[in-house]
């Protein structure tokens, strides 16, 4: 399926172009449609989306996904990369998807994609029925300030951008990532959050410490947040990815049932 192209003002006030994928099933069996968010220098075409994507349609679930600003096909740079933008830009795909008639959504994310899926549930919660998320980036800054070290923030600071390099992503990133990521605290994160979730977990990820997901899911309201965490996983667990769909689908499908106005 081609693209479609959803439109959003970036900071001076000029139109951005979103890529959008919606897939629908030959026979509709859910009442909500999976949302997918992809990770920090990924896209939507990723092998974890792809692979989703189809077994969600075998199930007869409408799937959609999108590249966020900077990546894949959607205009925008990775310089003006922030969680701010990025939740931007889920809330104009809603839009879009509301429009297209899937008001009812489930939300699934990788690493910064499961981070900003997280804050949008505890802000926009309406219509969202659950989410799972592998990897969420709960402590990107945190992250990011380890990576940079003491100097390389000032310098971060005083410059404006620093060129961030890894093995799937090369680019500049501007200061105003760092200054966005103070403003969206864990606890506040926490205490907000009311939306069922399953989470996976590698304890040998590099890219995120599972200590930091595992702090977030214990903070949360008793029961909510269920932890799968794979002693042997790595940040991607792509190793595994039909055990995740197993207990994706399974978890999904109680959690419909439970969701209010669920479809009878």
């Amino acid at each position: 399926m081609e693209h479609e192209f959803v439109e959003v003002a970036n900071l001076r006030g000029s139109r951005e172009r979103i890529a959008v994928r919606l897939d629908e099933p030959a026979s509709v069996q859910s009442s909500f449609a999976i949302l997918y968010l992809h990770g920090f220098g990924s896209r939507q075409a990723g092998e974890k989306a792809t692979f989703f994507r189809a077994r969600a349609l075998e199930e007869g679930w409408p799937f959609c996904s999108f590249d966020f600003r900077g990546h894949g096909a959607s205009e925008g740079s990775m310089r003006e990369l922030t969680l701010s933008r990025n939740l931007e830009d889920v809330a104009a795909v809603r839009r879009h998807l509301a429009g297209r008639g899937h008001e009812r959504l489930a939300l699934f994310g990788s690493s910064m994609g499961g981070a900003t899926a997280l804050w949008h549930a505890a802000r926009e919660p309406e219509g969202v029925i659950g989410a799972v998320h592998v990897a969420p980036a709960v402590g990107m800054l945190q992250e990011l300030e380890r990576w940079a070290g003491a100097e390389g923030l000032e310098r971060w600071r005083r410059d404006g951008t620093i060129r961030y390099t890894s093995e799937l992503v090369d680019c500049e990133l501007g200061w105003a990532m760092v200054e966005d990521l103070r403003g969206y605290r864990n606890e506040e994160l926490a205490a907000r959050y009311r939306t069922p979730t399953l989470l996976f977990q590698g304890r040998l990820d590099t890219t995120v410490d599972w200590r930091d997901v595992d702090a977030f899911a214990a903070a949360a309201a008793p029961g909510l947040v269920d932890l799968r965490v794979f002693e042997d996983g790595d940040h991607r667990l792509v190793d595994r990815k039909e055990l995740l769909w197993r207990e994706a689908r399974r978890f999904l499908a109680r959690a419909e049932a439970a969701a209010p106005d669920a479809r009878g």
